[in-house]
Order: C-alpha cells, then sequence, then structure tokens
C-alpha cells in the first residue's frame, strides 16, 4: 500500500536552517493526514482484489467437480452417461477365442457361442523378395585371414573374427555359428562346392529375421570375401531407397515413360522411378483405393491387402506396362472370408469379427469346435460405488460452498498499510492479512444463489421418471447445520439398483427430450430452461447449474457464467474482462490521481516553509544592520 514517499517530489529540499524547525517531521505529520483517503482507497482496491481471488477459488472448485462427474472423456464416472448405470461383470469361457463387451442396451444373461470361422480381408502376399545376401566375386580366405567382419542380425551386432585356419565354406560357417549361434545363419556358394560365389541367409527354421554384413573397423574382410561393397549387404530392403534402386535389385522394370502403372479397386496409380519405396506406399494408402500396401524387413516380404474384410470382390489389381507386381511377387492372392458364429443356437454371418447382437458386442478371436459361454452379470457393487462417489463429492463441495458464506467477516483486519506492515514481523503480517480474507464473501449472493438452486434441482420431479431420491435411499441431512448435504442408505440403494436399474439411470442421467445435449445449455431463454429441467435428470440439472456459474461460453444473454462475469478465469478472455477488474483498475486510476494530488500538496507545504525560511532570513539580516548602526 502506498506510503508518503510513494508521491514525494524528487526535487532537492533545504529546510530549517534559518527556523532551527524539523520541516520534514512537520510535513511528515501533514501529508498522513492527507493520506488517509488514499489508505482507504488501497484498501478497497485490495478488498477487490482479495474478492476476486476467493471467486476464481470458488470457480476452480466448481470446474474440477464438472470435469470429474459431468465430463465426456472421463468414462469412468460421468455421471451424465447411461452407461455409467449400466455397469456388469463380463466372463467368458475361454477369452482368447470370444469377449463380449456391452452397449447401453445390453442387458444381464448368460449366452452359448460357437466360433466356426474368423472374418479375413482378402490380400496379395508375396514370398521373401530379396532372399539372399550374395557376394559378387569368389572368396579369397587366404587374404581374409586375420581380418573380421559384423553380422547385425535383428539389431544385435556379432563380431565374426576370421583366423588362418578358415581355409573353406566350412571353416567359415564354424567361425559364424560360434559368433552367433548355431542354426541361425546358413552358408553356401554358388557352386556348391566351395568354389563359387558367396551366399548368406536365414538358416531354415532359425526365427531370425532381418541380415545385415558390415566390416568390422574397415579392415577390408568384406571384399576377400567377394563382397566388394558395390552389391546389396542386407536381407531386406530399404524403404527409403528409389524405386530406380530397388527395380536394380529385385529386377522389375518401368513403362516407356519410366512408371509403375497400378490400378487398384478402380484407382489409377503413376510412380516415378525417383519416387521412394516408402512414399509409393504411403501414396497408396493414403488414396480412396481401400487397401493397405506394406512390407516387412522380418519377413522381407508386401502384403496388398483390402481394408474391408469379408467375403465378395474387395481387392482387384492389375498393372500396364512396369514388371513391379510380378518381379516382386505380389501374384499370391488370397480371397476375404466372413465370419461365421452360431450364438444361442442362431447362426451368423457377419463381414466383421466383431458384431453387435441385442445389445451385447461380440468379439471373434480365434475358431474353436467348442462351444463357448459368455454371461453378464449386473454389477450393483461398482454402480453404488459411483453415485457414492458423487454424492460424497458434492457434499464436499456443498459444505466448502456454505462455509465460505457463513464465515464472519471482521472490518477490523482492514488490509495493512505500507506503515504498518513496517511495525510488524512477516509472521505477524502473514497471520493479520489471513485473519482480513476470512469472510470476504460473507452472504454473498451468487453463492447463496448457487446452493438453493443446487437443493431444488435435486429434489423436483422428472419428468417420465417414476421414482425419486429418496426413494432410492438418498435423503437431506436431518442436521440443519449440514445445509443441504446429501445422506446415502447404502443398503437402500443397491436394491434400488439391483431391481430397477433403468429407473435409476434415468433419475440422474435422462436428457431432455426438447433441448437436450449439453452444449445447448447457455443458448436457452429462461422458458426453454424451465422446459429443460423438467425433463432432464439429476446430474444434468447440476450441470446445468455449474454451467450457470462458470461457463466459459457467451450465451444467448450475452454473458458467461456468472462467476466469470464477476471475478473473470485465468486463461479465458473474462480473465481480464470481468466486474472486479474493472472496478480494481478503476481504484488504480484514482489513486495515480490522488498520488499526483499528493504530491502536488506535498510541494506546497515545503514551498511554503521555504518561503517562511528566506522572510526568517531576511529579517535576521535587517536586525544585524540596525544591531550594528547600535553598537
Amino acid at each position: 500500500m502506498t506510503s508518503i514517499s510513494g508521491y514525494s517530489s524528487t526535487t532537492t529540499r533545504v529546510t530549517g536552517l534559518v527556523s532551527g524547525l524539523d520541516v520534514d517531521s512537520i510535513v511528515e505529520s501533514l501529508m498522513e493526514a492527507k493520506a488517509v483517503p488514499l489508505n482507504k482507497l488501497e484498501q478497497k482496491k485490495q478488498l477487490a482484489e482479495w474478492k476476486q481471488d476467493a471467486y476464481r477459488q470458488v470457480s476452480i472448485s466448481l470446474k474440477a467437480f464438472a470435469d470429474e462427474y459431468f465430463n465426456y472423456s472421463n468414462t469412468s464416472s460421468n455421471m451424465l452417461s447411461q452407461s455409467t448405470y449400466d455397469q456388469y461383470t463380463l466372463t467368458s469361457s475361454d477369452d482368447s477365442v470370444v469377449g463380449i463387451s456391452t452397449t447401453s442396451s445390453s442387458e444381464a444373461g448368460s449366452h452359448t457361442v460357437l466360433v466356426s470361422n474368423l472374418a479375413t480381408a482378402a490380400s496379395y502376399k508375396s514370398s521373401a523378395v530379396t532372399e539372399v545376401i550374395s557376394a559378387d566375386s569368389a572368396a579369397d580366405f587366404t587374404q581374409a585371414a586375420g581380418k573380421a567382419f559384423v553380422l547385425t542380425i535383428d539389431g544385435t551386432e556379432y563380431t565374426v573374427d576370421l583366423d588362418e585356419n578358415i581355409t573353406d565354406l566350412a571353416g567359415l560357417q564354424e567361425a559364424v555359428d560360434e559368433a552367433v549361434g548355431s542354426g541361425k545363419i546358413a552358408i553356401s556358394d554358388t557352386n556348391g562346392d566351395g568354389t563359387g560365389y558367396l551366399t548368406i541367409e536365414k538358416a531354415a527354421g532359425s526365427g531370425i529375421g532381418t541380415i545385415t554384413l558390415s566390416d568390422a573397423e574397415s579392415s577390408g574382410a568384406l571384399e576377400t570375401l567377394g563382397f566388394s561393397g558395390s552389391g546389396n549387404l542386407t536381407n531386406y530392403l530399404d524403404t527409403s531407397e528409389t524405386l530406380a534402386d530397388i527395380g536394380d535389385q529385385l529386377g522389375f522394370s518401368f513403362d516407356s515413360n519410366g512408371y509403375i502403372g497400378l490400378t487398384i479397386n478402380d484407382v489409377d496409380f503413376e510412380f516415378s522411378s525417383s519416387m521412394t519405396l516408402e512414399e509409393m506406399m504411403e501414396e497408396i494408402n493414403a488414396a480412396d483405393a481401400g487397401v493397405t500396401m506394406s512390407y516387412s524387413s522380418t519377413s522381407d516380404s508386401f502384403v496388398l491387402a483390402a481394408d474391408q474384410m469379408g467375403a465378395g470382390k474387395t481387392l482387384d489389381i492389375s498393372e500396364t506396362g512396369s514388371t513391379f507386381l510380378q518381379d516382386v511377387g505380389l501374384t499370391d492372392y488370397t480371397a476375404g472370408e466372413d465370419a461365421a458364429a452360431t450364438i444361442d443356437g442362431v447362426k451368423y454371418t457377419r463381414s466383421e469379427n466383431s458384431f453387435t447382437i441385442d445389445g451385447l458386442i461380440y468379439n471373434l478371436k480365434a475358431e474353436s469346435t467348442e462351444t463357448q459361454s459368455v454371461s453378464l452379470t449386473q454389477d450393483t457393487e461398482a454402480v453404488l460405488d459411483k453415485i457414492t462417489s458423487f454424492v460424497e463429492d458434492y457434499n464436499t463441495l456443498i459444505d466448502s460452498l456454505n462455509s465460505t458464506i457463513s464465515e464472519d467477516y471482521d472490518r477490523d483486519y482492514q488490509p495493512l498499510t505500507d506503515a504498518e506492515k513496517d511495525e510488524m514481523s512477516e509472521n505477524e503480517i502473514e497471520a493479520w492479512e489471513e485473519k482480513a480474507k476470512t469472510g470476504i464473501l460473507q452472504n454473498d449472493t451468487a453463492l447463496a444463489n448457487l446452493l438453493q438452486n443446487l437443493r431444488t434441482a435435486l429434489y423436483e420431479s422428472v419428468a417420465g421418471v417414476s421414482t425419486h431420491l429418496t426413494e432410492i435411499g438418498i435423503t437431506a441431512s436431518s442436521n440443519y447445520t449440514d445445509k443441504g448435504k446429501l445422506v446415502i442408505d447404502a443398503d437402500a440403494l443397491q436394491e434400488a439398483i439391483a431391481t430397477n436399474p433403468e429407473e435409476v439411470a434415468s433419475l440422474f442421467a435422462q436428457q431432455s427430450a426438447t433441448y437436450g445435449g449439453t452444449t445447448t445449455v447457455v443458448n436457452l431463454t429462461s422458458e426453454q430452461r424451465k422446459v429443460r429441467s423438467s425433463e432432464e435428470g439429476l446430474a444434468y440439472r447440476v450441470y446445468d447449474i455449474l454451467q450457470d456459474n462458470i461457463s466459459t461460453y457467451t450465451g444467448i444473454d450475452g454473458h458467461k457464467g456468472i462467476l466469470l462475469e464477476k471475478a473473470g478465469q485465468e486463461g479465458d478472455g473474462s480473465e481480464y474482462d470481468n466486474t472486479l477488474t474493472s472496478q480494481i483498475n478503476s481504484y488504480e486510476e484514482e489513486i495515480e490521481q490522488m498520488l499526483d494530488k499528493l504530491a502536488d500538496k506535498e510541494d506546497y507545504y515545503y514551498e511554503k516553509y521555504s518561503a517562511m525560511e528566506t522572510f526568517i532570513n531576511q529579517m535576521n539580516s535587517q536586525i544585524d544592520s540596525l544591531l550594528s548602526y547600535l553598537e
């Protein structure tokens, strides 16, 4: 809070030299009296800031409650969703064969399922396209002695040392087996007698995927074994290479214009030789051809599969001018198949492996000759826990709001001036300000209306719903000091959930038939709101009331939530556009004006005392002059 020094002039003053008066102290005393209105204005500004903070804290509490219980992204506790009240324990005799999940229309019960066929998508698949790593000249084992090379298998590096004892193909195979383990890598030559060009590939049944050859610290081992480096040193394709380079490797040709021309499900494609394989696949997958093309480096193979599963013509592909499909081996066609399952004795054929029958979603996972049993058992405990958590957190919110408006406000504890703070310790200041903030929203009308609206909303009947909150074991506390808090009879509530789950769900989560949804509430007139409120469940009513106070959307009346209009919310446009911020800005303008006036007043006092000093000095000079004549 501004002190005298906050408005003092910066002019250098020399005072009291002649009169002997402590002019600074006199002026300071005079200014302290003049500063009383300034201090009061500073206190008003501080109170407005504290009140703004208090409102914002309430808004934060309301928003946290709304985010927890009225947010569709929070599926575990959204009280607006019917599924919150439809909780089931799901079981399957073999979940690896068939799984189940619920919809809003699911009902408890048991079912039998026989999965005779799974749905598949039509596809073209190739076998391994690079197959082996081949040398381009004969090995010179004498020159290779003392060198080493690296075999990288599925990302793990193994160093193969070549000593003078390795003189033939068998010795090289033994060295590789020692380095990487036997049964992984098979080495042969093109002549079959050890005199041809070496080839390296996965051993049959090894289960390994990618293989890469490289020299160990540039030893030159690969060149002595016939791998000059100009050939391919991997057993898989690098999809970042151009189609031209991959064409050289696999042997496919382009059309006369240098393109690969494909037609897939009546969609035409042209891929230039300068395009990478990765870019080619991305273009196919992003188009409207309804297919996905992929290449696996592990299996070194291509797959072109229809996006739509099931039987029927879902994949049609042809090539014009180029030989890509033929030379990469994308010619092995497998037709799509429909899923077939017998559920409760009735056979169902579907194009997908997941489908809904009588409100229950069946997820087929594997074919089986055994009939599976699945069941849904109502989980009343889960629903009870959700409603109980909602009520408990509602009570906590109500208790906090009641405390906020019922706290006594002590007007003897006003914001401290800077002078008062100078006389106090930090702990004393903190204790004082805590007391000064207490009860700052005592009897606040907006919060009192919020509490009253919440109490009313919970006890008015819901159109079309025969039950009432009190009939499912939730009543208002009989203790007057609880002021609207709710009490749960757990046994009665659990019985209501078990015997009449639809009514319990509707009591809380029924949407208004006339004005449904969550985003419409701020755009309704008062008459429309009455209709909506009468038709909707209790959770929706509480949601609406909270939005009346904390909505960040501008409603039909041109305003946001009541509390945001009063105090704003950080991160929202209302942060600087609200009633209290305008009031604080107004106080700041008045304070600046008053500081200017006080500075002028202080200068006025000093000027008067300076004039007095000058006059006294003149008088003293005249007296001295007269006295000199008398001597």
